[in-house]
């Protein structure tokens, strides 16, 4: 070759070569008879060959130029696949996120370090937990508190997650105060079976979803079972008990499959893997209570 080939007149040479010409590749790709004319010609310099036969009527490809063309196909469908890699990157599929309640939360309260990043997908967290069917996709993400036992699902774990019972801090008569329940459509949450287990009639008050109980407890309408991840940052509550070991478990990431290696489902997993390994001891029920 007698000088290095530039990859943009390939693109050129295809468009000359289907139009049989300057004038026809003209309209096809913007650039001018003239300038199509030099820059095939600095082409068939780079690779040191005859691409057209040119003639008063047109351009004919030569056997070289017959050549190149059939490979630029393997060239047009590469520059293809990096168009659609590129447009994934701006019109990302939305990553569903399923966790229980609390987990939920504590994910919404963090988002922000996520939804800020340029290469962030959009996201959508689900209070559903264990209801959610991965294998079915109707999310790509799940946290939940065991292992999972069925195959096509990758599982990391996350490290324990501790209880414990929260109230406003001096109750006015502590005899007195009465139960919060969280209980959401589903199958009851453990921490909502130990408290059952406790009380001799239903709690005081029940709530659906973790922001009511959390109005609730604060407003001072009773205790509650909380993870300590969410209890030891409510500046409002504190602890009641120690921590309850019969609700500590594990916590799991756990991803289809097939979901795992693409880049949205990804950049997720691994934000959410340093989200809480980045606040373990709070999740494991360790970080000190403000005094």
């Amino acid at each position: 070759m007698n000088e290095t080939m530039n990859w943009n007149d390939l693109r050129l040479f295809v468009a000359v070569a289907r139009s049989g010409g300057l004038a026809g590749a003209t309209a096809a790709s913007g650039v001018s008879a003239p300038t199509l004319g030099r820059r095939m010609t600095a082409l068939e310099q780079a690779l040191g060959v005859t691409l057209f036969a040119r003639h008063r009527d047109g351009y004919d490809l030569t056997a070289d130029g017959q050549t190149l063309l059939e490979l630029t196909a393997t060239v047009e469908q590469g520059a293809h696949a990096v168009e659609r890699w590129r447009a994934g990157f701006h019109d990302a599929p939305t990553v569903r996120i399923a966790a229980g309640p609390w987990t939920s939360l504590f994910i919404a309260r963090s988002l922000a370090a996520l939804t800020s990043r340029a290469d962030a997908p959009p996201v959508a967290v689900m209070a559903a937990g264990g209801t959610v069917d991965l294998h079915r996709r109707e999310a790509q993400i799940g946290i939940r508190n065991r292992r999972p036992d069925s195959d096509g699902l990758a599982a990391r774990r996350l490290g324990p997650v501790a209880f414990a019972v929260y109230q406003t801090p001096e109750p006015v008569d502590n005899s007195h105060v009465g139960w919060i329940a969280l209980t959401p459509p589903g199958p009851p949450l453990p921490s909502a079976s130990w408290l059952e287990q406790r009380l001799e009639g239903p709690a005081t008050v029940q709530c659906s979803s973790a922001d009511c109980l959390l109005a609730a407890a604060k407003a001072g309408a009773g205790r509650c079972v909380l993870p300590c991840f969410i209890g030891d940052v409510e500046p409002d509550l504190e602890r009641a008990t120690p921590v309850i070991a019969e609700l500590t478990h594990d916590q799991w990431l756990v991803v289809h499959d097939d979901d795992r290696h693409t880049k949205p489902v990804r950049r997720v997993v691994d934000w959410l893997a340093s989200l809480i390994r980045e606040h373990r001891p709070l999740f494991a029920g360790n970080q000190p209570q403000d005094t």
